[in-house]
């Protein structure tokens, strides 16, 4: 914010200079005065109605996937590497399969046998119909307690068809649930990205692989809590980060964070101690704010990168946007320091 003040005081030191002002006490005390009013009322602008991070912590982002093999599955091989760019569908790593092959191939042989004692009830059932045809036919010349008989076993029959048929829809579905199982022991990409650090390694039963979504990078910046109710959704927003310096890029607001981690409670449950409360919550906290922005042709802003922002913030009159001079002129300097510090 102080660099803002630069161009009047080198004007100032240039009137000196050329005896268009003599550096009286007078003269010194008005020139001080004016700066300072000039500063405070800069600040004021800057603050409420085009605020930009001071503290250089705005920093860019990305959703991310936390592919795990859980606890008890142990990883059978890796195909990639620490901070590799993959395509959606690429396989990251495989698990072991826990004899699931194994165990799909018997169930199918049990589904082969109950699909053959079905057909075998079927052309059972159908036998009994016919010779219980042919009872009818000669009437009086069949025992009443033969095609009573028939009758059982075709009803038997046809119960233990429908028993049959509900064990292989059974069997059907434990097949489909192991085979969608065993296709989970296949971890592949859900979406393009890159991988963070690989710190599994083949065998290991306990661990993660992090999937950063590169095409959705957004920047989060810190705003006062003054300034809250001053930004909107789709506000106008610069940035620059330290891995670019010098170079300016632009967005918009997406959304004001509605809770910080200060706001979170314990999931043990346990009441926090005051000298902890206090500890963490003394100081002012302030929000922060997302920043979605497109990632301009030809460039690759790393995530984590840091540096400042700002956001041209929803004023009292319209007259007053020229105030957005201060959030941008704020952040230009800054770009310019981080450019002349990275010579």
């Amino acid at each position: 914010m102080k660099e803002i003040m630069i161009p009047y005081i080198f004007i100032v030191w240039l009137l000196v200079k050329m005896g268009v002002i003599r550096w009286t006490l007078r003269n010194a005390v008005i020139s001080i005065s004016i700066g300072a009013t000039i500063a405070f009322i800069l600040f004021t602008a800057h603050r409420f109605w085009s605020p930009a991070d001071l503290t250089d912590s705005s920093t860019v982002k990305a959703p991310h996937a936390v592919l795990s093999p859980l606890i008890g599955q142990q990883v059978k091989d890796i195909y990639v590497t620490h901070n590799q760019k993959v395509k959606k569908g690429d396989v990251l790593y495989t698990l072991e399969s826990k004899d699931s092959e194994e165990e799909i191939n018997s169930l199918k042989s049990t589904l082969n046998a109950i699909y053959h004692k079905s057909e075998s009830i079927k052309k059972q059932i159908a036998l009994d119909h016919k010779n219980y045809q042919r009872l009818i036919k000669l009437n009086e010349y069949s025992a009443e307690m033969e095609r009573d008989d028939l009758l059982v076993r075709i009803e038997r029959g046809e119960s233990e068809l429908m028993a049959t048929e509900a064990e292989a829809e059974a069997t059907t579905a434990s097949i489909n649930q192991l085979e969608w199982l065993n296709e989970r022991n296949t971890v592949v990409a859900p979406f393009d990205g890159v991988i963070g650090v690989v710190n599994i390694a083949q065998g290991s039963r306990l661990g993660n692989l992090y999937l950063y979504n590169t095409n959705k990078k957004f920047v989060e910046m810190r705003v006062s809590d003054q300034t809250y109710r001053h930004i909107k959704k789709g506000q106008f927003a610069e940035f620059y980060v330290d891995s670019h310096p010098g170079e300016i890029f632009r967005g918009r607001v997406n959304s004001v964070t509605s809770n910080t981690g200060e706001a979170e409670i314990s999931v043990r449950g346990n009441t926090q101690s005051v000298s902890q409360h206090v500890g963490q919550n003394g100081g002012t906290h302030g929000r922060t704010i997302i920043i979605e922005f497109d990632e301009p042709a030809g460039y690759d802003i790393p995530l984590g990168a840091t540096g400042s922002a700002w956001v041209s913030a929803a004023k009292p009159h319209p007259a007053l946007g020229f105030m957005d001079i201060i959030g941008a002129a704020t952040v230009r300097l800054k770009a310019l320091k981080a450019y002349f510090s990275a010579l």
